[in-house]
């Protein structure tokens, strides 16, 4: 068939088979590093599960605690890396430190609220033991060793920041669950709703039972849910237009 084409003189246009950079682009599966320092991080309470005598109380603080971190992260991201909602540019350094104080009241408050709860129905007998929040440090944080996880959880989760915003600023990538402040702050607080319901449903549970088995399955499911959410946020975000354009 081709060889009597060419004999009437007609050539076949030729298409290209060389990739272009969209194209790479989009065939480059999904990084492994955010995947890898999320599990990490989440995996370090296991530890204290299984040696260091953790209870359903002290893991709930250790997850409170790590709203605090996360919180932290999702401040420096507001400040640094968010912009109006419409808006291509960046805000004011005014308007980013107002945005963060704001962020910080709320957040603080609802952490107030969220620790008042767990500590009404979780505490037990340390509730005679706790009466303010230097014992709060010394018995939890320190005494239980609750200081060793949330370290690698705030490493964890600067480097993902970190990783992040070289992705934005020096090759021009859409952030992760976007850049405009409702994004970033919804972003977050989607993620407290869901895990937070998640993790007191199993300690409800692990505490009726009374053994650690239930915890570990805790941990394992809170681990699997953050990466589930990071995954759908970054998805979401390589369908966006890249920082800068459009």
């Amino acid at each position: 068939m081709l060889c009597r084409m060419d004999r009437m003189g007609f050539t076949p246009p030729m298409t290209s088979t060389v990739p272009t950079p969209h194209d790479i682009g989009a065939a480059r599966p999904q990084g492994f590093f955010v995947p890898a320092v999320l599990i990490l991080s989440n995996l370090v309470p296991l530890a204290g599960l299984l040696w260091w005598g953790w209870d359903a109380f002290v893991l709930l603080c250790l997850y409170w605690l790590e709203t605090a971190v996360i919180g932290f992260w999702t401040i420096l991201r507001l400040v640094t890396m968010s912009r109006n909602p419409g808006s291509a540019a960046g805000r004011s350094i005014a308007g980013a430190l107002a945005l963060g104080g704001f962020f910080t009241v709320h957040a603080g408050l609802f952490m107030t609220v969220h620790m008042l709860f767990i500590f009404t129905l979780f505490a037990g007998p340390w509730a005679a033991r706790i009466h303010d929040g230097r014992d709060f440090i010394r018995l939890i944080v320190i005494g239980m060793g609750l200081w060793i996880p949330l370290v690698a959880m705030f490493a964890g989760q600067g480097a993902i920041f970190i990783n992040d915003a070289v992705n934005r600023f020096v090759f021009g990538k859409a952030m992760p669950g976007g850049t405009d402040t409702g994004d970033v702050v919804g972003g977050l607080y989607k993620r407290i709703v869901i895990m937070h319901v998640a993790i007191l449903g199993g300690a409800f549970i692990a505490q009726a039972i009374g053994r650690t088995a239930p915890l570990i399955v805790l941990v394992l499911i809170k681990t699997a849910l953050e990466i589930r959410l990071q995954m759908q946020m970054r998805r979401e975000s390589s369908l966006s237009p890249p920082a800068g354009r459009g």
